[in-house]
């Protein structure tokens, strides 16, 4: 009977039994019942009572078990069998005339005991009391025969006069324990003891008897609390985690629960097997459907009425199972998975198919249908596809792209009819789309086959038809090229919608003799609706509009009407913008569509988007801002493995670090990525432009011509002639100047010149004035720049605008203009610091210094004009980090670095880590304090290296 516990917290009802063994011997009966529910320690209690009891009377002792309840007389043969058997401690007086049925009365009787076998029985029992008192001890009634739970009830109601002590325990929450507890609770010798659960106090010293060491206060209250006091489920907790060599501090209390969790669970749920059926099939429905649905949903699943479910949840909440009211809550959600563990793996996905048809038929949310079919296993069946492609399009919908992924490759595997695969692949390559474009490749390949094999399918293309794969895959160019001829050649003649996003793909792509013959199917107003589709077409024609250098008004009036209307806005429309001169409006809708990106949770999306702004606030002249962007791009780009778009922002990074005068991470940067590759047109020779720049700032003349020619090669044949969008053409002249050779430079210079005039574009002219100045000498190279500056005056071109203003100063320098040359350095000095373009800040600040002007003082002994300490500080500044970053490195604090810079500042006479740099640089490059840089004679040269300077 002993249960191996610790008694604790049950004073009061040890104390009452003793009470009652004390009055036996004089004579005075009592019967004593313990209820409680299941673990509460009813038997240790009796047990605890009755062990090392004084000699005050023989004791009879049995325990009901619900296996033997259909046994007639168990319990009572228990009591009764050893002293009829030859016990060796048999009471000093034998029962009299005891026969039981089975030996002597025939077969047993299903129904209720006969008056006269009861008292027959209860004569027998007296009789044991003439010599001694008598102690009946049964563990368990409620599990006993009814035959002898009716004897125990009768001969709880004779005990006047007797020197008998029942003590009986009894559970609360069966219903013959409590029909027992009615019969007896109304006597007055009856004493019924309710044990409650254990305090914390109590809980605590029980795990740590067990433990055999000290437990943390905080864990000992939450295993309380998981356990609601009850001593089993703690002393198997106990138990669970010394198996699992887990300590009871607060660092494990995670897996303290979680296994306490487990422990519980699985220990309730074999009492409810055992006792209670239906509230176990309704927990593990309960399961299966938490944490959306709660009991009700649970219990149409398991089949049980309203009243039924009711009574099992509450049955479930005494356990402590559940919490909550109504109890739908698992304590832990560890239960939960304890649960689904312990059910058998073909009725769990049978419970998970059902709950999928239930919540369907009952019109919850679709995805809760899918998530238990995404629990269940493959069936083939065409209602599971539909339930799943719903559900995918409701996280589409919802920009869950991920869960959208997970939902159609379900329904793929579930799919068995050939069409439905085609429309599940191709839906699956929209969503693929926005996270990860090389498998948006591969559907788009599958779908392509079959549209190859049967032209009939060719709508499954639509959804692949979108700029971020076509720019990212030369290959989806050729197989939308392949589907625009199967839709110019088909009868009937397919959708308008479709023939413009293919004809929109083409264009993007490069030239197809396939868009004139689509181009005439269209015919078409143009003043028709701008429709999605016709945004999509009107940005790629205006892409290619412009690329091509010609008609710049028709460039503007077709990206323009890309933005009237709802709906996204087309990413390829931004560059015409950009490229047109229009940077503020470009500016805007950047903004607009890297947020609409940022909400639609679209990685591809938002690196072309931050691509665009990149682009916008470098030529703003928002270096600092445009290197964020590129950064943030190239993180995306990695994530949704667009490896195309990763070259690009790799490369409009390392464009910014030039002019930050990072050469060295520039460097580092295109050389983790292959310009040369079989990317778009647009994209190899956006990086080979920024790589030939980067060879021309380390002065590598040769290298940077090579790869700059290779550029406008690669350009020129994709038909992009506009040299705004990638000025290439600029480049390679200074690269013919560095190289020496003049007349090539100018030879590339009046082409420049002339492509940007065919353009109109007055930045893009401006740019090949500024940079074809330096090809040429004397009033020539004056008046050249005199015109870019005037073009670039009140434009938004801010760092081109600098460029100029520091080569015009430069230039007006070698003339001897001084004072024209001071006023135009300082300006461009100005603009450098305010753009951040901390080589070009250096540049003009030396310049100025040659003309007289006072640059910022140094010490006059000809030392450093900062401490160690300072440069100390100053040395991290310009690898650029925060105030923040060179505490940190340096181990001082953040103020301490704010006095720092604010001292130096103010000892230089500067405002801008810009001015700070140029400042720092001069004064490495010349090896001289600034007092004798001043007094060097005659203007610097503008040679060679101050070519390489001003790119």
């Amino acid at each position: 009977m002993s249960s191996g516990q610790p008694v604790l917290h049950r004073d009061f009802e040890l104390n009452t039994i003793r009470g009652a063994l004390s009055g036996l011997s004089a004579g005075r009966p009592a019967v004593i019942v313990i209820v409680g529910s299941r673990g509460v320690g009813k038997t240790t209690l009796l047990q605890a009572a009755l062990t090392g009891l004084p000699d005050v009377g023989a004791a009879l002792m049995a325990r009901g078990h619900p296996a033997e309840r259909d046994f007639p007389f168990g319990v009572v043969r228990q009591l009764f069998d050893p002293l009829m058997g030859g016990a060796a401690h048999r009471p000093s007086v034998e029962p009299a005339a005891l026969t039981l049925p089975g030996s002597g009365f025939g077969p047993p009787s299903a129904g209720l005991v006969a008056p006269d076998l009861l008292q027959s029985l209860y004569g027998a029992t007296r009789s044991m009391t003439r010599a001694q008192p008598l102690i009946i001890a049964v563990d368990d009634v409620h599990c006993a025969d009814p035959q002898s739970v009716q004897w125990c009830s009768y001969i709880a109601r004779r005990l006047d006069g007797l020197p008998i002590l029942m003590v009986l325990t009894v559970g609360s929450d069966d219903p013959a324990g409590r029909d027992i507890i009615r019969d007896i609770d109304a006597l007055p010798y009856a004493h019924v003891l309710r044990p409650a659960p254990l305090c914390p106090t109590c809980a605590r010293r029980l795990l740590e008897t067990a433990l055999g060491g000290p437990v943390d206060a905080g864990v000992a209250d939450a295993c309380h609390r998981l356990a609601q006091g009850n001593p089993l489920l703690l002393h198997q907790h106990a138990d669970r985690l010394a198996a699992a060599s887990v300590r009871p501090g607060e660092a494990e209390l995670s897996q303290v629960l979680k296994i306490g969790a487990a422990s519980m669970t699985e220990t309730v749920a074999g009492w409810l097997a055992d006792r209670d059926p239906a509230s176990l099939n309704l927990l593990r429905s309960l399961a299966i459907v938490a944490p959306d649905d709660g009991l009700e949903v649970a219990a149409m699943l398991s089949g049980f009425g309203q009243l039924v479910a009711e009574e099992a949840g509450e049955t479930l909440r005494r356990t402590g199972l559940l919490v909550g009211k109504p109890p739908d809550c698992f304590a832990h959600p560890h239960v939960q998975h304890t649960i689904l563990a312990g059910m058998d793996p073909a009725d769990r996905e049978n419970l998970h198919r059902r709950a999928a048809s239930l919540l369907y038929r009952l019109g919850a949310p679709v995805n809760r249908s899918a998530r238990h079919l995404m629990s269940a296993g493959a069936t083939g069946d065409p209602w599971s596809v539909t339930v799943l492609r719903e559900a995918a399009g409701e996280a589409a919908a919802g920009h869950s792209w991920e869960r959208a992924t997970r939902y159609l490759h379900r329904a793929l595997a579930e799919s068995g009819d050939a069409d439905a695969v085609l429309k599940v692949t191709a839906e699956l390559g929209a969503v693929e789309m926005h996270r990860d474009l090389p498998a948006c490749l591969r559907h788009l390949r599958t779908v392509s086959g079959r549209v190859r094999a049967s032209p009939g399918n060719l709508p499954a293309i639509a959804p692949f038809a979108d700029v971020v794969v076509t720019v990212n895959s030369a290959e989806a160019g050729d197989i939308f090229a392949d589907a625009l001829q199967i839709a110019t050649e088909a009868t009937p003649a397919v959708a308008t919608s479709l023939l413009l996003i293919l004809v929109a793909q083409i264009l993007l792509s490069g030239p197809s003799a396939t868009v004139p013959r689509a181009l005439r199917k269209l015919g078409g107003s143009p003043h028709a609706p701008v429709t999605s589709a016709a945004r999509e077409f009107l940005s790629s024609l205006a892409l290619v509009t412009s690329a091509r250098g010609r008609n710049m008004s028709r460039t503007l009036t077709l990206a323009r009407r890309c933005f009237n209307g709802k709906g996204v806005v087309p990413l390829g429309a931004m560059l015409p913008l950009i490229w047109s001169d229009r940077t503020d409006e470009a500016s805007y809708w950047s903004e607009r569509v890297v947020t609409e990106a940022r909400a639609a949770g679209s990685g591809t999306r938002l690196v072309l988007s931050l691509l665009v702004r990149s682009e916008v606030r470098y030529q703003l002249g928002s270096l600092n801002g445009s290197l964020h962007d590129a950064k943030e791009a190239i993180r995306y780009a990695s994530d949704a493995h667009a490896d195309g778009f990763r070259v690009a922002a790799v490369a409009a990074s390392a464009r910014a670090h030039v002019e930050l005068g990072e050469l060295d991470v520039a460097e580092s940067l295109l050389a983790s990525v292959d310009p040369y590759g079989d990317w778009h047109p647009l994209i190899s020779g956006y990086a080979m432009d920024c790589l030939g720049r980067l060879h021309l700032a380390r002065g590598r003349a040769r290298d940077g011509l090579r790869v700059l020619l290779e550029c406008g090669r690669r350009l020129t044949s994709s038909g992009i002639a506009n040299p705004a969008c990638v000025p290439w053409g600029t480049n390679a002249v200074l690269a013919y100047m560095l190289f020496g050779e003049q007349a090539a430079a100018r030879i590339v210079a009046e082409r420049e010149l002339e492509l940007a005039h065919a353009w109109g574009s007055p930045t893009t002219i401006a740019r090949a004035l500024s940079a074809g100045s330096v090809a040429y000498e004397g009033t020539t190279r004056l008046k050249m720049l005199h015109e870019a500056v005037d073009l670039l005056h009140n434009r938004a071109s801010r760092l081109e605008y600098t460029r100029a203003l520091v080569r015009l100063g430069i230039a007006l320098l070698q003339t001897g203009d001084d004072q024209k040359a001071r006023d135009t350095l300082a300006a461009g000095l100005r603009l450098a610091n305010d753009c951040g373009a901390v080589r070009l800040a250096g540049l003009a600040d030396k310049h100025l210094t040659a003309t007289g002007a006072r640059s910022p003082r140094v010490r006059q002994d000809g030392e450093h004009p900062l401490t160690t300490g300072e440069r100390r500080v100053t040395d991290l500044v310009l690898q650029g980090m925060s105030n923040l970053e060179v505490a940190i490195a340096l181990s001082i604090s953040k103020r301490t670095v704010d006095t720092h810079l604010a001292r130096i500042y103010r000892k230089l006479g500067i405002h801008t880590r810009a001015e700070l740099a140029a400042i720092l640089t001069a004064l490495s490059s010349s090896g001289l304090p600034a007092d004798d840089a001043e007094q060097r004679s005659g203007p610097p040269y503008a040679g060679p290296t101050e070519i390489q300077v001003v790119l």
